[in-house]
């Protein structure tokens, strides 16, 4: 539990700083807006496409990491994930 303290205050401490830099508030806190909303679509996708797949018996995991990658690149990212299960992992 306090490993996860520490995070949460480096990012507030890196978000801080970035802000600083940029010399802007709104702008990096609409870059985190943006990368949380494009991750929870992502997630979504990903929910629908495993909901599909349950038929068929395919499952791609719901993680942060393929949530962003599904959610910030879009269909080519989901394809992505797709060929990594296919010819990969399965």
């Amino acid at each position: 539990m306090m490993e996860i303290k520490w995070w949460v205050f480096a990012l507030v401490g890196a978000v801080v700083v970035f802000m600083v830099i940029n010399r802007s508030v709104t702008q990096p806190l609409y870059w985190i807006w943006q990368g949380f909303l494009y991750s929870a679509i992502g997630g979504l996708v990903l929910f629908l496409i495993n909901l599909v797949g349950q038929y068929v018996h395919f499952h791609i995991p719901i993680n942060p990491v393929t949530a962003i990658v599904a959610g910030m690149l879009g269909a080519p990212g989901v394809l992505y994930l797709l060929a990594v299960k296919l010819f990969f992992v399965a």
